[in-house]
């Protein structure tokens, strides 16, 4: 009898979802960001993880036109994040009124992400049509 044991929470890993530009794929992509690290035994960072997905990723869907990437890698104790869609306008960090029912996103990202930050994407030979907006969270 062979026996199968699970790989060392250690491990690195990764996953890619592709994401409709539908308000409702962040929830599936909450859902799926769960089971990863649930499977890999890492549920020290399931909150802070879905909290910075759910963002990064409604941005995406509110301030593009077409589907989204959400990307998960885990090494050396952490977790990078990225979430790549169709626009090329940076994210905006901007302070939010005590009124405002938006608008704070960046900012979780800015206090939970041990790092964050963004970077163009070039498709094409006529310049950048595309962005990653991208963070990492410590299991440390």
């Amino acid at each position: 009898m062979t026996l199968i044991c699970p790989a060392p929470a250690s491990d690195p890993f990764a996953y890619r979802l592709q994401v409709p530009h539908d308000p409702r794929a962040v929830g599936v992509a909450r859902s799926t960001l769960r089971a990863a690290l649930a499977a890999h035994d890492r549920p020290e960072l399931i909150e802070r993880a879905e909290l910075l997905a759910s963002e990064m990723l409604t941005n995406a869907i509110v301030h593009s036109d077409g589907e989204a990437q959400f990307g998960l890698h885990f090494v050396r104790e952490a977790l990078r994040m990225s979430v790549w869609d169709t626009s090329p306008k940076p994210p905006d960090l901007r302070p939010a009124g005590q009124d405002c029912e938006g608008g704070r996103g960046l900012q979780l990202l800015q206090i939970l992400a041990d790092r964050w930050n963004h970077f163009p994407v070039r498709t094409d030979r006529f310049g950048t049509v595309s962005k990653v907006v991208w963070c990492e969270i410590s299991s440390l």
